[in-house]
């Protein structure tokens, strides 16, 4: 990947107007928790930005007084995806969406040689965070195996009032297998988009996607988190734009459940031209969190109903956008069973099975 300093990615968060936005509400009160591959100090991120957190990585058998900072980072995709939440934008960093949140790391094993533990880490990390105030849980990765106990911990944590959003997967161009994650009920798919608007094709998309996010070119952590590179971001980056997006709603109005936040992020999302509803490749449409802070869009709704769930008085319905269509080659793209599910991210795989075999499963919530 470049350095930084060769490329200029595009600037998602001026047409977001989130200086505007940061007025009214920046994230502050807000947790976001980040299971992901832990959280390395950075220029670009400042540390009173970044809870101490936890890791969920065992000791070796031969080592079992080893201890696992959630404050490391190996591969660096924790971090970037911290960066994209609270960055102060310096040091070639992204300025972050919820400058004034806080971001609680959990670290599991992704990026490393036992990543194949990431998953039931995982599941404990959810429920970790869960117990330990986090009001949003970002879950840019994915794992088959263990899929029954992340299911358990998120409804755990759904169970605790917790936002739980989950990336959709960067298969768009390959098998198009999506992260199981999201179709767990109340769960939040996301999608990427690029600053036009226009889905990303490597984005993973079907009936569990949700929302969209920029995923687009940006600043990421370089191989081996040595320093700050510009990349696709991905739909992990997304996810991660998605939840600070979750975060500037919750932080204007805190009195308002998961249920209502989510509600209100689907009703105010930048839909397709065509008027649809909602297609598979952004869900409802692109998060639009000025719609709620500025425009004072959005009404929360119920606080105990799912905004997703299949009813005939609970079909969400986006405002208006210029949000672009989904490539036309790309739409009839079929949903693919039995293939691995995994995708790349920041240039290396992020998901806890490399090279297992998955089942799409059609999604739970929509009739």
């Amino acid at each position: 990947m470049p350095a930084a300093a060769d490329t200029d990615p595009p600037d998602y968060l001026t047409p977001m107007k989130a200086q505007e936005m940061w007025k009214v509400a920046d994230g502050s009160g807000i947790t976001v928790a980040v299971v992901d591959s832990g959280f390395k100090e950075v220029p670009g991120v400042r540390s009173e930005s970044v809870l101490p957190g936890a890791s969920m990585i065992s000791p070796p058998v031969d080592e079992p007084d080893k201890k696992y900072s959630p404050h490391d980072d190996v591969d660096g995709h924790g971090t970037t995806m911290t960066a994209a939440i609270v960055g102060d934008g310096t040091g070639g960093a992204p300025k972050g969406l919820a400058p004034g949140a806080k971001v609680m790391p959990v670290r599991t094993s992704l990026g490393t040689a036992m990543g194949f533990a990431a998953g039931a880490e995982g599941a404990q990390g959810i429920r970790y965070a869960a117990d330990h105030g986090a009001k949003i849980i970002n879950l840019s990765w994915g794992d088959y195996y263990v899929f029954e106990k992340i299911k358990a911990a998120v409804q755990y944590a759904q169970s605790k009032g917790v936002l739980v959003l989950a990336a959709m997967g960067n298969e768009g161009e390959g098998n198009n297998a999506n992260n199981l994650t999201a179709m767990i009920p109340g769960v939040i798919g996301v999608g990427a988009i690029d600053e036009t608007g226009m889905p990303l094709k490597l984005s993973s998309h079907g009936p569990d996607t949700d929302l969209a996010a920029y995923g687009s070119k940006t600043r990421t952590r370089c191989k081996e988190n040595t320093g700050w590179c510009v990349s696709d971001g991905g739909t992990s980056y997304a996810t991660a734009l998605a939840s600070a997006s979750a975060a500037l709603v919750w932080s204007a109005h805190p009195d308002w459940t998961a249920n209502q936040v989510a509600r209100v992020l689907i009703e105010t999302a930048g839909s397709s031209d065509d008027g649809s509803k909602r297609t598979d490749w952004i869900g409802y449409g692109a998060a639009r969190p000025r719609m709620v802070l500025l425009e004072k869009a959005g009404n929360p709704g119920a606080p105990d109903v799912d905004p997703l769930a299949p009813s005939p008085t609970n079909t969400p319905t986006p405002a208006p956008s210029q949000t672009a269509d989904a490539p036309a080659e790309a739409a009839a793209a079929a949903a693919a069973a039995g293939l691995p599910w995994q995708w790349l991210a920041l240039g290396a795989v992020v998901t806890a099975g490399l090279g297992l075999v998955g089942t799409l499963i059609v999604k739970r919530r929509r009739s």
